[in-house]
């Protein structure tokens, strides 16, 4: 009979945890184990999943709470107009019209055209998306900020980023000519310049690493005096004290998991298992004694924690209280 650690692991989260619906592929010491639980949770201490929740800081230091906020306009910067859309969305739009909702949110700046600097928040357990001035479209996950202009002018256009953040950046390149406007995105003290589209950043404090992942097109990663070009499905790794390290054959179905709403444990040990839990159902972590069980597997960021600390549980290595 083999032997299983009992380990516990506390979190945020108080009250028995009962079976609950989902699947969740798990290795055990290289036997495959396939789990399935069908009863509900009923637990009165649940935590909810995180959901679309950010903050806009604007140049002059308002604060927005958009998921409070009404859907339509939120704020005008020069001629640009603030919209928050439905699910989650934020959206620069040119001019004085409105996209769509009530606008009686809306306060003009000095009715300047200066560009000024915002910076979208999300917090533990929050994500969003907007779309830049220029039509590129970027996801935040939780804990994330993105720091951009209001329009983009000049010979680039820069933003700035923490945590993690998906990527799909409008071309603004006259067919058959060169890119007028190169899209650049600074994370800590390294950039990723954009010759391409679609990309992952993750960045996170609490992470060894900032890997930018390439799903389409070309981006160029520098760093100091280093540089390196990544093609579809590869990754750039940044380690403090290090070069750039080359990932080639990147899953990028894991990578991109979170913007999917999943959660992708590939070979993973607990902290970083927790450390994404945490940051999505917003809950401090600690751990009390060695877990040495690694996760694979695919759970749904939609279910509530139980459902996925049961999940979780049913290696049988692993509880939590």
């Amino acid at each position: 009979m083999r032997y299983r650690k009992q380990v516990w692991i506390a979190a945020a989260f108080a009250g028995a945890l009962l079976c609950a619906g989902g699947w969740f592929l798990l290795h055990y010491k290289g036997e495959n184990r396939a789990a399935i639980a069908k009863a509900p949770s009923s637990l009165q201490h649940d935590i909810a999943p995180g959901g679309n929740k950010a903050v806009l800081t604007l140049g002059d230091g308002t604060r927005i709470v958009l998921d409070t906020a009404r859907n339509g306009a939120v704020t005008a910067q020069g001629n640009m107009q603030v919209i928050k859309l439905e699910d989650g969305q934020l959206a620069y739009n040119a001019g004085n019209m409105v996209a769509r909702g009530d606008n009686r949110n809306a306060s003009h700046a000095d009715g300047s055209n200066a560009i000024v600097y915002n910076t979208l928040t999300t917090p533990r357990g929050g994500q969003y998306k907007i779309t830049l001035s220029d039509g590129s479209k970027v996801w935040l996950n939780a804990a994330s900020s993105l720091r951009y202009p209001s329009a983009f002018t000049g010979k680039e256009r820069t933003v700035e980023i923490t945590g993690e953040a998906y990527f799909e950046v409008a071309s603004l390149t006259p067919e058959g000519g060169h890119e007028k406007m190169p899209f650049i995105v600074k994370v800590n003290d390294a950039e990723v310049q954009v010759l391409g589209t679609h990309f992952n950043v993750m960045a996170y404090s609490d992470e060894a690493d900032v890997k930018t992942t390439l799903l389409e097109g070309a981006v160029k990663v520098r760093k100091g005096d280093a540089s390196l070009l990544l093609r579809p499905g590869q990754q750039a790794s940044l380690h403090p004290g290090d070069g750039i390290k080359l990932i080639s054959d990147v899953d990028v179905d894991e990578i991109l998991a979170w913007k999917n709403n999943l959660f992708s444990f590939n070979n993973d040990d607990i902290q970083t298992v927790m450390r994404q839990i945490a940051r999505w159902y917003a809950v401090d972590v600690r751990y009390e004694g060695k877990v040495t069980q690694h996760f694979n597997g695919n759970i749904s960021r939609g279910v509530n924690v139980s459902k996925l600390f049961k999940m979780l549980e049913l290696t049988g290595t692993v509880h939590f209280k």
